[in-house]
């Protein structure tokens, strides 16, 4: 006998970072729905090529994409534009009717607004945060303080409507119920008040996020072969950290000199905004030397099981052991103690505090 198959559910997934897209790729594609997906908080005029190219993911979970901007230039424009923003997110709501929203900011205006606009059409709508990074472990020091949780607070509820709930710390609003993490007994407390969910660590390894890294560090005019055979990865601060953290530098390049000298396979990724391409010189070293504007998020997937990740004190190494928690990430600490919490949550997760 025949059964009708019941439609899938629809879901809608906000991401404003790379990290977000993969976070959303993976759930999405361990779940029976409709996902949709739409990229968020991108300045208006600036190119952003990451959503041609998940458009073009034939592996794609998402039935579809879309990309509203929500940094605009100029107070009147930005009024202007922000209420027309308002507009497409009420249209798309309507149109997908999402009994599910994912995001990894529930801070973001775009995806209060869409929780509120499910609600008032009686879909009860179920809010999701994604795992952002550190704020997941470390909190939102700034939302504990008067001016977010009450001038703030009060700023958004007068401007926008009092559907505003401000978070106690990212993921810690009232519209979140599910929260999908890579390291549930370390998230913040606030967090473990709501229904945790371990993301899947080997999702980040399948041949739809590996296909949809090649495509990214293609933009770049790099190829991922090239990734093929890395047994090291050294990923450096901004150079206006090379003084401030000078013994956290050293050890990097000393490490970096060893590896080379023992033959193995060892490259170098720059911090994205810095003055010059390669201002330490060390691909004359031996380094193999990797776009600075490729997302760390990309290469991570395509690494060999057996290399391994240094780095200083930074989130890099905490995205590293989620993306690929079977590698060895190292992190020089030295004697970094303004960053002690986030030490604490490194050396907690698995990362090696070399001092």
């Amino acid at each position: 006998m025949y059964l009708p198959q019941e439609p899938a559910m629809p879901s809608l997934y906000f991401a404003s970072t790379i990290l977000h897209l993969y976070a959303a790729a993976v759930i999405a594609a361990e779940r029976n729905e409709e996902a949709h997906l739409i990229f968020i908080d991108q300045p208006e005029g600036k190119d952003f090529p990451l959503y041609k190219l998940v458009q073009e993911w034939q592996s794609s979970p998402f039935k579809s994409v879309r990309l509203f901007h929500g940094r605009f230039p100029g107070v009147l424009n930005k009024l202007r534009k922000r209420k027309a923003l308002f507009q497409k997110l009420e249209a798309s709501v309507q149109e997908i009717r999402p009994q599910n929203i994912f995001v990894g900011n529930d801070r973001r205006i775009e995806f209060q607004y869409s929780m509120h606009v499910a609600e008032t059409l009686g879909l009860k709508p179920v809010g999701h945060y994604m795992d952002e990074g550190t704020y997941t472990y470390m909190g939102r020091k700034d939302s504990e303080g008067f001016g977010d949780a009450v001038l703030d607070n009060l700023a958004k509820k007068l401007s926008y409507g009092f559907w505003w709930k401000n978070p106690p710390t990212i993921g810690g609003s009232d519209w979140i119920r599910f929260v999908h993490v890579a390291f549930p007994q370390y998230v913040h407390p606030i967090l473990k008040q709501k229904d945790v969910i371990q993301l899947s660590a080997e999702g980040f390894k399948s041949q739809a996020i590996r296909s949809l890294s090649s495509a990214i560090i293609s933009h770049y005019e790099y190829s991922g072969e090239a990734l093929r055979d890395i047994q090291a990865l050294f990923t450096l601060p901004h150079e206006s950290l090379f003084e401030k953290h000078p013994r956290n530098i050293e050890s990097l390049l000393k490490n970096l000199d060893k590896k080379i000298a023992e033959g193995k396979p060892t490259a170098i990724k720059y911090h994205p905004r810095n003055s010059a391409e390669d201002i330490l010189n060390l691909e004359e070293k031996g380094a193999i030397l990797i776009p600075a504007g490729i997302s760390f998020e990309a290469i991570l997937p395509l690494l060999p099981d057996n290399s391994e990740v240094w780095g200083d004190v930074s989130s890099t190494l905490l995205i590293s052991k989620w993306l690929r928690p079977h590698i060895r990430v190292i992190s020089v600490a030295g004697n970094n103690h303004e960053n002690s919490a986030l030490i604490k949550v490194l050396r907690d997760i698995g990362v090696e505090i070399n001092t």
